[in-house]
């Protein structure tokens, strides 16, 4: 099976230099003036917004709600999930770096990095107007095909795929969507020629999966699982660097044969660039410690999440890594937004 080797520093790579000047910065003490300065103990002093930049219902707004309920308990003023959708995230995404109240945050998804890499036209910049908080939590993305392709793993379908070029559909959330963008790299590691298909998001991948109108498409596991488990629609391989303990039948890429291949699909808090480092710590404990919490760790594991509670710095690694991946796919593959 062909790759494409990238010239440029592979994603493990990129995530060790980027964490290891992350925390040569920190020590440094190489920060702006308004990060140094000490929030004050009566902090919150009014409600705290989490801005969602989707719509209620989706993976995201469940999380970020479970946090507020949890958080609001331990502040005096109530956390609130604000939804703030449009323009792939950017409009509450820009929102939040504008903010300077002090009590305004952005709990979002990997869509953070994607969507500036694919457009120019985003009026913030992810690297100087936030300050991450905690990645929260990773969501597996499984390539997910349909039974009838044949292959024995996912190495046999995909040169299957690949002796066929352009016989087979798949289907996406949009142009510049994760799916697309997953596909995307897929195809240049591979090589493969497989005909895109934008839909309306996965609800409607697994309808055009299950009617045979497509024959491939990356899902979320939580809610594609019942489908695998059925035998309806097969998965392939696990976006993960190791199998998913949901469900620990599915291989990962790596185990496919294709270790270049990288999709993190997270949740995470960021702050505004000028919030207090005292307050960003504080919220990153308050919610690392909720992994102690029996009812909160069920909501998560029942969807799908695994908690993962990566610190500021690198959660900081992570966002400049998957910039450059996805930035570099998105140019290699010429895809333009809709």
């Amino acid at each position: 099976m062909a790759r494409i080797r990238f010239p440029t520093l592979d994603r493990r790579s990129f995530l060790t230099a980027a964490l290891t000047a992350t925390a040569a910065a920190t020590l440094s003490g190489v920060a702006a003036p308004a990060a140094r300065a000490a929030s004050p103990a009566s902090w919150p002093t009014q409600p705290v917004r989490l801005v969602v930049p989707f719509p209620p219902g989706g993976g995201t707004d469940l999380l970020a709600r479970a946090l507020a309920d949890r958080l609001s308990k331990l502040h005096p003023q109530p956390f609130v999930v604000e939804n703030r959708p449009g323009a792939g995230a950017a409009v509450g995404t820009d929102y939040v770096a504008k903010s300077t109240d002090g009590h305004t945050f952005l709990f979002t998804s990997s869509n953070h990095v994607t969507v500036p890499a694919l457009s120019t036209a985003v009026r913030y910049d992810i690297f100087k107007d936030f300050k991450s908080v905690v990645l929260v939590a990773d969501q597996a993305s499984v390539l997910a095909v349909d039974p009838e392709l044949p292959g024995k793993d996912a190495a046999e379908v995909l040169a299957h795929i690949k002796a066929n070029p352009g016989k087979y559909n798949y289907g996406t959330a949009g142009i510049g969507s994760g799916q697309h963008l997953s596909t995307a790299f897929l195809q240049q590691l591979t090589g493969i020629d497989i005909v895109h298909v934008p839909l309306k998001g996965q609800g409607e991948i697994i309808s055009e999966l299950l009617g045979k109108r497509i024959q491939a498409g990356f899902l979320v596991l939580s809610t594609a699982l019942p489908y695998f488990r059925s035998g309806q629609i097969r998965p392939l391989a696990v976006a993960l660097p190791e199998r998913s303990p949901f469900a620990p039948e599915i291989p990962t890429f790596g185990e496919a044969g294709l270790k270049d291949f990288a999709a993190r699909s997270w949740l995470g808090l960021l702050a505004p660039a000028a919030t207090p480092v005292a307050v960003v710590d504080r919220l990153h404990g308050d919610i690392v410690g909720f992994a102690k919490d029996k009812d909160y760790v069920a909501i998560t594991e029942k969807a799908g999440m695994a908690l993962v509670n990566e610190g500021p710095a690198a959660f900081d690694a992570e966002i400049a890594a998957g910039y450059a991946q996805w930035k570099r796919v998105i140019q290699t593959a010429g895809i333009k937004p809709s």
